[in-house]
C-alpha cells in the first residue's frame, strides 16, 4: 500500500513507499503520468523519528527542500529501507536493476544520473540533478 501521496496545485507528486515491491509498483504507475521520475532510497526512520543511516539524516532535509521546486508533472518516490533489509547483501535493492551500493541514493529514473551518500547532502548537486534534462 502507498503510505502517502501529496499533490498540490503545480507541484510535483510525492509518493512514499516502504518496500521493494511497493517501489516497483509506484515506479511503474508513475511512468504513464509523470514527465520525469526521481527516486530517493533512504534509511527508514527509527522510533526517534530519525533515520538509522547517518548520511540519510544529513541528506534527507536537503533533498526535501530542493524537491519543493520540482515542476508539475514530476513524480518523486521516496523508498524507506529498514536496516536489516539493507544490511542483507542479497537484498533486491542491491541485486536488481537498481544496483544500489549505498543509502541514501537519489536516482533520475530512465537515466544513469544518480547521487550517492554525502553527494545527496550537497544542495548544489541535488539541484543540478533536478534541473538537468
Amino acid at each position: 500500500a502507498v503510505v502517502s501521496t501529496q499533490s498540490t496545485g503545480e507541484m510535483a507528486k510525492f509518493i512514499t513507499v516502504n518496500s521493494f515491491a511497493e517501489y516497483l509498483k509506484a515506479a511503474e504507475s508513475s511512468k504513464s503520468t509523470c514527465s520525469q521520475i526521481f527516486a530517493l532510497f533512504t534509511g527508514s526512520l527509527t522510533a526517534s523519528g530519525k533515520s538509522w543511516c547517518p548520511d540519510c539524516v544529513r541528506a534527507d532535509p536537503v533533498i526535501e527542500e530542493a524537491s519543493k521546486s520540482l515542476p508539475s508533472g514530476t513524480c518523486f518516490i521516496t523508498t524507506y529501507i529498514d536496516r536489516p533489509t539493507w544490511k542483507d547483501p542479497a537484498n533486491e535493492f542491491r541485486k536488481g536493476d537498481l544496483k544500489l551500493k549505498s543509502v541514501p541514493t537519489l536516482v533520475k529514473l530512465g537515466s544513469e544520473q544518480r547521487l550517492v551518500e554525502s553527494e545527496c547532502a550537497k544542495k548544489s548537486l541535488v539541484e543540478m540533478l533536478f534541473e538537468e534534462d
